[in-house]
């Protein structure tokens, strides 16, 4: 047994770069009075079942606000079946009660009131956990938390669409076409502090079904104008799957001439007015009719679009409900859940990005601002006010530091000027630059001219040149033939720069690097040239698309080259830079490997698609250097399954390379929740340390294993930080300076944790990641090394000349899960949205997930690029 204690570093040991004070505002606001009351808990069970948490807040509201005030008004509801109140509710038995009344758009529907039995919910262990006198968030204290949360999010909830942490509203709305439009909202949720709870409040937005006639809805989503007939599309074909994805479980109300009802859309029907179905006379037989002549003979409606595809309510046993698409209306108030498209993605980021001040003034507000924020209804809202609760109005202040900036190292050992994380590679050599003995270019572009492609090229090898790299010969040049043939078009364009080059009879290798030219739209070329290089034919590939070529001249095409330069330097094993700062430096005098992890899922809804699990790993000794292992798993599953196994070959190969163990292991995981830290973290943490303890048995190593720090990264968090003095932030963006360290005021109470703030800013208000330390062998919990050791991390992205916002490793983790497009074979239609199912609840499609069939069907990396950085 290893005493651990004696080889980990005390708060003295480890040297530390220089570091300055400085205030700035947080989006969060104290809680100054936490409630005194204590709380009944009951379930509130609805019949029929309703699943749209929508509609089940419309009714708890109607229950509140009509049905029965006097017992319910300022009930807490938790969106699901769980009921809160300050005082004992007045039910007909007592303990429950039930409740029937009829909801406009939803029909009759039955709430049974029952209270919980159990303790009531009380505020005291919370108050002793921000004190200390708690160490642990016991259950308790998250119920509290949870129900702080309800609390405060109560009354907006019941007024606007949400999605539980934030609510949106019409406001300031942005058309996006295509059947969606962009609402903005709000953010909010309670946080627990070490001493404090604070109020998390941050701008947000999200994209909404547009309300209007299904018909016109349906016509712009397929951006069509013109006459509805135009829907009469037949079923499977490209518009009928277009609209079919689109449509799927949305809300809309069907207009009849004495009541409107609102229900769920689960398919279409071709021809909906020609439907055929038998209808039940009085006198118990059956006739055929059709969807048309029913409504003309019942409400006397005659269709104007019989042939035209209608919506279908319920399937199965032969009762389909269907209604013809004239007569339906989507339903205002509904939110988007799927991936937006390319195009309408770039829309939203623009609607969303907003300057730091302007930030701020949106979240404190000002009276009579067109989208009121929660901070200033706070002091009225009724459910605050009863539970006794108080909020500051006024944005904390916290008391950070900004970091020195890391010294970048280039040839010669010249340093690099960093300003505000980004710094010039003007006038530097790369560290270790690479040679380039062949090469090769395949052109897919339309429109290209060769003139432009021979100017491109030749300032691609002058900057090559000019940052030290060898260039040994022409590029050979293979007009590319398109989707279908990029295997052959690689090959041959490898074969011609072999004989460009001078290689003799017989050699087998690949060039160094096959560039590849592209259209603008390219999806399918790319998928296919990414694969070729880094699955099949083992080759190094660099796209540039037509567009980027053509438009750039003179300094602006140096830079794109430069861009360009660093990227393929990196890729064929060299190195551009090394970061150095006091805690890096002593963190690599030893044998070490950084970790980077991650596990990406797909699109919101879909279950019959795999989840992938990467590892990226460093093994030189500067820790730039690269090389990567991908897994599948189940959908949705964080934890990483094959964890241990991955960390062993990780550290088998960095033997092999090094002839020797590491002494330190620093483990980077991205994507964690909160809710997953003592769970998936502690069993990861395991993990490692078994396969640590797998390799030395099975190399009977007899040095100590290496000591190891895990560490979550977060990037999906609306804290922010904004300048106290305009003269502290960044005078482009008006952002915090990269380099901007916090943790007191705002620390987690059960983990080491702080915000780091490590790029610069360009648009909108720069998001730090958020750091918590969950096992620390190194460092000893001492923040601050870990603080400069991650900074440093930053600097160390290869396609770079700026600092990124999270370390290299998890970076580039991210960026391997994002591959995996590359590595499944194309019958598994992987990237083919049509193709996935995206289930009407959480259980649909789980339980008969095919693994295996995407375990054999997911191409592993090929073994010459091992050592190569193709993902960077």
């Amino acid at each position: 047994m290893i005493d651990i204690s004696s080889q980990t570093a005390s708060a003295s040991t480890v040297p530390l770069g220089q570091r300055r004070p400085m205030p700035v505002y947080a989006n969060a606001f104290d809680v100054t009075q936490i409630p005194v009351k204590a709380y009944e808990q009951y379930d509130g069970v609805m019949t029929p079942d309703v699943e749209n948490v929508r509609w089940r807040h419309r009714i708890v509201e109607r229950l509140q606000n009509h049905e029965a005030p006097r017992v319910f008004r300022l009930c807490l509801f938790d969106g699901k079946s769980i009921l809160y109140s300050a005082a004992p509710l007045d039910l007909p038995d007592g303990t429950s009660g039930n409740y029937t009344f009829v909801v406009p758009g939803k029909g009759r529907i039955t709430i049974k009131v029952a209270r919980v039995a159990g303790e009531t919910v009380t505020f005291d262990d919370l108050k002793k956990f921000l004190t200390g006198k708690i160490s642990d968030q016991t259950p308790k204290v998250s119920v509290a938390l949870n129900l702080l949360q309800f609390i405060i999010r109560q009354a907006p909830n019941l007024k606007y669409p949400n999605n539980g942490r934030a609510y949106f509203t019409s406001g300031g709305s942005r058309d996006l076409r295509g059947g969606l439009q962009l609402f903005r909202g709000f953010f909010q949720s309670v946080r627990p502090a070490i001493g404090r709870v604070l109020v998390n409040v941050d701008i947000s937005a999200a994209a909404m079904y547009k309300p209007g006639p299904f018909v016109d809805i349906a016509l712009e989503v397929l951006n069509i104008r013109g006459n509805a007939r135009a829907l009469s599309y037949k079923k499977h074909s490209k518009e009928w799957n277009i609209l079919s994805q689109f449509f799927r479980n949305v809300l809309v109300d069907i207009k009849l001439p004495k009541k409107t009802v609102t229900k769920k859309i689960v398919g279409l029907v071709e021809a909906a007015g020609r439907f055929p179905f038998t209808q039940e006379q009085e006198d118990g037989t059956s006739l055929p009719t059709t969807v048309a002549d029913y409504y003309y003979k019942t409400y006397n409606i005659r269709l104007s679009f019989p042939d035209i595809i209608g919506i279908e309510l319920s399937r199965g046993s032969g009762k389909n409900t269907v209604i013809p698409a004239e007569l339906c209306t989507v339903a205002a108030g509904q939110r988007y859940t799927r991936k937006l498209p390319q195009n309408m993605t770039s829309m939203m980021v623009d609607f969303s990005k907003f300057r730091p001040e302007k930030r701020l003034e949106m979240i404190v507000g000002q009276k009579g601002d067109r989208v009121q924020p929660p901070t200033l209804e706070y002091a009225t809202s009724p459910y605050i006010q009863d539970a006794g609760m108080e909020i500051s109005e006024k944005p904390i202040t916290l008391q950070g530091q900004l970091l020195k900036a890391p010294t970048i190292f280039y040839g010669k050992k010249q340093p690099a000027d960093v300003n505000n994380g980004a710094w010039n590679i003007t006038r530097q050599h790369l560290h270790s630059p690479e040679i380039i003995r062949a090469w090769a270019i395949v052109d897919y572009s339309l429109r290209l001219d060769q003139n432009v492609i021979k100017a491109f090229m030749d300032t691609l090898e002058q900057c090559c040149t000019a940052r030290g790299m060898c260039v040994r010969a022409k590029p050979s040049y293979k007009r590319g033939s398109g989707v279908g043939s990029v295997d052959r078009d690689i090959k041959e364009a490898c074969s011609l720069a072999l004989v460009s080059a001078g290689a003799p009879p017989g050699y087998n290798k690949p060039p160094e690097i096959v560039l590849v030219i592209l259209p603008q739209s390219a999806a399918d070329i790319r998928q296919d040239v990414k694969r070729a290089g880094d699955v099949t034919l083992g080759v190094s590939t660099q796209c540039v698309r037509e567009d980027n070529v053509a438009k750039f001249s003179g300094r602006q095409l140096d830079q794109y080259c430069n861009n360009i330069a660093i990227k393929i330097n990196a890729r064929l094993t060299g190195v551009n830079s090394i970061p150095s700062s006091p805690a890096y430096d002593w963190f690599t005098k030893e044998d070490f490997i950084f970790f980077g992890a991650d596990v990406g899922h797909p699109g919101p809804g879909v279950q019959n698609k795999p989840s992938v699990a990467s590892v990226v790993f460093s093994y030189d000794r500067h820790g730039v250097k690269y090389s990567a292992t991908s897994r599948v798993q189940q959908p949705r599953q964080e934890r990483i399954g094959e964890l241990g196994p991955m960390v062993y070959d990780a550290i088998t190969r960095y033997g092999k390379v090094n002839g020797k163990a590491p002494r330190k292991l620093m483990f980077f995981r991205d994507g964690l929740s909160e809710g997953e830290y003592a769970g998936v973290g502690e069993l990861e943490f395991q993990d490692i340390k078994e396969a640590v303890r797998r390799v030395w048995a099975e190399v009977k190593l007899k040095d100590p294993p290496p000591l190891i720090t895990y560490l979550i990264v977060g990037k999906r968090h609306h804290v922010r930080f904004f300048p106290t003095n305009p003269q502290d932030g960044d005078r482009k963006s008006g952002n915090v300076q990269a380099g901007f360290v916090a943790s007191e005021g705002i620390a987690n109470p059960i983990a080491k944790d702080f915000y780091l703030l490590s790029h610069g800013g360009i648009l909108g208000t720069s998001r730090p990641a958020h750091y918590i330390v969950l096992k620390d062998e190194i460092f000893n919990f001492d923040i601050r090394p870990i603080q400069e050791v991650a900074y440093t991390l930053c600097h160390a992205y290869v396609s770079a000349t700026r600092s990124v916002s999270i370390p290299a490793p998890v970076y580039y983790a991210d960026k391997v899960c994002a591959r995996a497009e590359y590595h499944f074979d194309a019958s598994l239609r992987y990237m083919d949205s049509d193709g996935a199912t995206v289930a009407s609840s959480s259980t649909c499609e789980k339980q008969s997930f095919n693994l295996s069939q995407w375990r054999s069907g997911y191409a592993q990396t090929h073994s010459s690029m091992l050592a190569r950085m193709f993902f960077a």
